[in-house]
Order: C-alpha cells, then structure tokens, then sequence
C-alpha cells in the first residue's frame, strides 16, 4: 500500500511496538506499518500521542475519531477513512452517522462544548487566519483549557499533515 522498505535494523523495538499496536487496535493498519518502516523512534512517539490522546483528561476520545474521521473525509484520505469508519462503527456509532458528521462536524454526537472545540479546531487547521482571540475566549469560557484548545488543534493538524505525507507515499500507478 505504501512505497516503503522494511526497516531489518530495529525489528525487536519494531515488533515491540506492533504488539502495543495489535493490543490498542487489534492488528496493525498499514500507515503503521509504514511509519515502523521509515523510523521506528517515530513510530514509537506517535504511539506516545495515540495514547496520550486516548487518556485525555477533558475530552472524550470519541472527539478525537470524529476528527479524524472529518479530515479524513474532506481530505480524501482513503485509508484514514477505512480506518475511523471502523473504529467508529466498532464504538457502535452507524454509518448515517457518521456520513453526517463528515458533512457537518456540527454532527457530532457530543455536548455542545464538544461541538465548539471541534469546529475551532477544524477551523484553525483550515481558515488560521481568521482565528481570534473571542474565538479562544468564547472556548476558555465553556471551561476549556489552553491546554485542551491546543491539543485538539494539534491532533487535527496533526491527521492533515500525516495524510499528506501518507498520501506522497501512497502506491500510485
């Protein structure tokens, strides 16, 4: 799927680490796999931020997955988009759902406080011009901390970066 070579150096850590993988998500996807390839140090603290993500202490993991998922969407990512449908099917959301929330990130099946940082997020991602200091206030004064504000737009900044970077090296005829 990915234009990459095995990387023999490290296969103990590698394997290691594919464990953790197979543990958290039931086996390992593909642009994991690739990332073990191209440096499994990288791989090693992505899967730190996985985690780190899944432990939020103020927002839902499921926020993360929708993320994702909308990215994903908009982007035409397709592997990102095979892998969060499933991890949000297998959450026991449906597919009306979740064709919904790829429309309208408003969709998501969260609080409104939820609702505002993904949009936020969403929006500093793709419109980071026009973010304004209401915008943060308006977010600090549901409760939200600069700390939340910032992960949740570095996880979105996140799958759009990893996306594109997956997408060069997608196997392309």
């Amino acid at each position: 799927m990915f234009m990459s070579q095995p990387d023999h150096t490290q296969q103990e850590k590698l394997q290691k680490l594919y464990k953790r993988v197979t543990i958290f998500y039931g086996d390992v996807p593909p642009q994991i796999e690739f990332l073990g390839n191209i440096d499994p140090d990288y791989l090693e603290d992505f899967l730190k931020n996985v985690r780190r993500i899944a432990m939020h202490p103020h927002i839902t993991p499921d926020f993360f997955s929708f993320i994702r998922l909308f990215v994903a969407f908009k982007e035409d990512y397709n592997y990102c988009k095979m892998f969060n449908t499933k991890l949000l099917l297998s959450r026991g959301y449906d597919e009306t759902l979740l064709l919904e929330v790829v429309k309208n990130i408003d969709a998501i099946p969260l609080d409104a406080k939820h609702k505002a940082l993904a949009h936020f997020a969403l929006k500093a991602i793709y419109d980071s011009r026009n973010c304004t200091r209401s915008d943060f206030d308006a977010l600090y004064a549901q409760g939200w901390t600069q700390k939340d504000v910032f992960d949740a737009i570095e996880h979105a900044g996140t799958i759009f970066r990893n996306g594109r970077i997956l997408t060069a090296y997608a196997v392309k005829d």
